[in-house]
């Protein structure tokens, strides 16, 4: 099998989002094996994944800071 991107270089692993077969070239190894393109999705993915994880901190944070029990009617 043949590097999806260098068709001449023998391929020796295969993407594991997309499974295109790569080379040692085109190979990214974090945990699994990507390709360039599945590896800079996966990085925007896991970045929106920590925002969000990040912005509902802070809405507990201030649902905390909201609720009290003088005013019962905010939550």
């Amino acid at each position: 099998m043949k590097c999806h991107f260098h068709p001449k270089a023998d391929a020796d692993a295969i993407c594991s989002v997309c499974g295109v077969p790569l080379c040692k070239v085109c190979q990214i190894e974090d945990g699994e094996i990507y390709c360039e393109d599945c590896y800079a999705e996966q990085q925007q993915l896991e970045e929106r994944r920590n925002d969000l994880e990040s912005e509902d901190y802070i809405d507990m944070e201030l649902m905390d800071l909201l609720d009290t029990e003088d005013d019962p009617g905010l939550f």
